[in-house]
């Protein structure tokens, strides 16, 4: 069976229909600032695990149903492993395979990057991804 979704990088063409998502959700983060935050993970040559990355969920029809921000951190509790504060999945018809996905999508890039977990952050709209050292959320162990 043919996989619904391709699950990649953010690409230039994406950013404005990922935005939509973004502000669905309540984020609050202006469209200009959400374009700064693309245009870096956009520059880049070369992925470096520690700079944040974009992820993007596409349908067969070129549709954007998900998003994940994530880079990998470190927590004395946690040890190595990749943060993801923001994970958005929408979809009315199929938010199941939308979500898995994109959590394949992470479990292979923490298996990449050499992580111990995967913590995704509780939904938080009031708080667009900061440099606060709170782990709160899903704790996903890996190994």
């Amino acid at each position: 069976m043919a996989c619904a979704y391709a699950v990649a990088p953010i690409k230039a063409s994406q950013v404005e229909r990922a935005y939509c998502l973004i502000g669905a959700v309540g984020y609050d983060v202006d469209p200009c600032a959400w374009r700064q935050v693309c245009a870096a993970a956009l520059m880049r040559r070369h992925p470096s695990p520690f700079v944040k990355e974009i992820a993007v969920v596409e349908d067969s029809l070129g549709y954007i149903r998900g998003i994940a921000i994530l880079r990998v951190r470190h927590h004395e509790r946690l040890g190595r492993h990749l943060s993801v504060p923001v994970f958005v999945v929408a979809s009315a018809g199929d938010p199941r395979g939308v979500c898995d996905a994109l959590l394949e999508y992470l479990r292979l890039a923490a298996f990449n990057r050499h992580c111990r977990a995967i913590h995704v952050a509780s939904l938080a709209p009031d708080r667009w991804p900061g440099a606060d050292g709170e782990v709160d959320g899903i704790i996903i162990p890996l190994r």
